[in-house]
């Protein structure tokens, strides 16, 4: 059997329109937000997605598996992806910045 990827199908005024699929956003212990299905717990106590989290040169953790870069603002990033700037000025990995309930902006 194939295997299918939802995506949302809608009409406005007799327009179709297809959406992407969201991917997951996800409340961690400490009420913040992390892109994917898993908080990671760095050893600074903070929480990170998208994979364990790895040490920034200037001592933060980020999460995103392989990737640790700076970004434009000086801080650290994780990922592999593009890093883009988000509408409060903050900078994320990925293509889309996604605002979570407490307001800050995830990546995916």
């Amino acid at each position: 059997m194939r295997k299918i990827i939802m995506k949302h199908f809608f009409t406005i005024a007799g327009l179709a329109f297809l959406a992407p699929a969201v991917s997951a956003l996800t409340m961690c212990p400490d009420a913040s937000y992390v892109s994917g299905n898993k908080c990671y717990i760095t050893p600074a106590g903070k929480y990170v997605g998208e994979g364990r989290p790895k040490i920034a040169p200037d001592g933060s953790y980020v999460g995103g598996g392989q990737g640790v870069r700076m970004a434009p603002d000086g801080r650290y990033v994780g990922g592999t992806g593009s890093i883009i700037r988000c509408p409060d000025g903050s900078y994320v990995n990925g293509s889309v910045c996604r605002i979570a309930p407490n307001g800050k902006y995830v990546g995916e």
